[in-house]
């Protein structure tokens, strides 16, 4: 519920890293799916399906600062680190926080751009998988 038009805005948003809060980031993102496959019998319409494998994945967008200090704590390796967990956190001073949890985070990729007139220059796009179901406000996506 928004009071005065305001919902959600990234004041709201604190995402906890590794290594702390992190203040110089830009961007998350993360989702996850649990597709089904179709299975036809006679006629064109599916007899039942089948349940594929659990995924789940994001990205983060921090300034150069962050990046280091993440790549630190990992031991100076985002690949080689063993997984870890990103906690993001969002509220309105109306509601309570809404916790969504995203355990075993694995870094895969890390990405840099930058061109003349860009205020991100040296900022670090890095994408992960999450091995484990996310808890979403505080509700593990799947069960085991």
């Amino acid at each position: 519920m928004a009071i005065n038009g305001n919902s959600y805005d990234w004041e709201s948003i604190e995402i906890r890293l590794p290594h702390g809060v992190a203040v110089n980031i830009q961007e998350i993102s993360y989702n996850d799916e649990a597709d089904i496959e179709e299975h036809y019998g006679k006629g064109r319409t599916p007899a039942g399906y089948g349940r594929k494998n659990y995924k789940a994945g994001g990205s983060l967008d921090l300034d150069l600062q962050e990046y280091q200090e993440l790549r630190t704590h990992l031991g100076g390796s985002l690949y080689k680190a063993d997984p870890c967990q990103i906690v993001v956190g969002y509220a309105n001073d109306d509601m309570p926080t809404v916790t969504d949890t995203l355990p075993d985070v694995k870094f895969t990729k890390t990405d840099t751009s930058g061109k003349q007139g860009d205020d991100k220059v040296g900022s670090r796009k890095i994408d992960f998988k999450i091995l484990s179901p996310i808890r979403w406000g505080g509700v593990r996506a799947l069960d085991d």
